[in-house]
């Protein structure tokens, strides 16, 4: 399921460039984009019932009300140009949180990532996995039976199971394995 999480939040963090490139040409649709792709953004993380949902709601609040022409703490109608400049402080504030969750799942995975590595060695150096062209959910999970029926890999693997959703070990599995094929075997 982070993996998931993850992927949603690097795709939609991928608009930023454009929202910049929109404020930097002074484009007039910058405020509206922006509300946009924080609306897009909020409906594609609600299926997670995230907390950062809510923050970037705020956000778009916040640009919604600057766009109006009210500043933060002023009672006094602002200019277009301070209105698309809050309007990019409310964009590197999203990002910001954004890329804070991300790096948190990155930081949770990590762990994740040691153990099944451990779990590989051990089950390749017993027998060599099979060769395969492309990376499959069923290729993975293949692999991922035999490395748990390794000798001194049932435990760590068995733990593994309860901490880990199925997507998200499939995912790291893949990203692990992917990095072994694309290295040259050195024994």
């Amino acid at each position: 399921m982070q993996s998931i999480i993850r992927e949603t939040i690097l795709a939609q963090l991928l608009y930023i460039p454009t929202l910049v490139d929109q404020y930097s040409q002074q484009e007039s649709r910058f405020t509206d984009n922006t509300v946009d792709w924080l609306r897009k953004t909020e409906k594609a993380l609600e299926p997670f019932r995230l907390p950062l949902v809510s923050r970037l709601s705020g956000f778009r609040g916040l640009v919604v009300a600057t766009s109006e022409g009210l500043a933060e703490g002023a009672n006094c109608k602002i200019t277009r140009k301070q209105k698309r400049g809050q309007t990019m402080q409310m964009v590197q504030q999203a990002e910001i949180a954004l890329r804070e969750h991300v790096e948190g799942i990155d930081r949770q995975f990590e762990e994740y990532r040691d153990k099944l590595s451990q779990i590989l060695a051990v089950a390749s150096s017993r027998e060599p996995f099979p060769a395969t062209n492309t990376i499959t959910s069923g290729y993975l999970d293949k692999i991922w039976e035999q490395a748990k029926a390794a000798q001194d890999n049932p435990t760590l693997a068995l733990y593994l199971q309860g901490r880990m959703a199925e997507t998200d070990r499939r995912y790291l599995l893949g990203d692990i394995i992917g990095h072994l094929l694309a290295q040259p075997a050195t024994r």
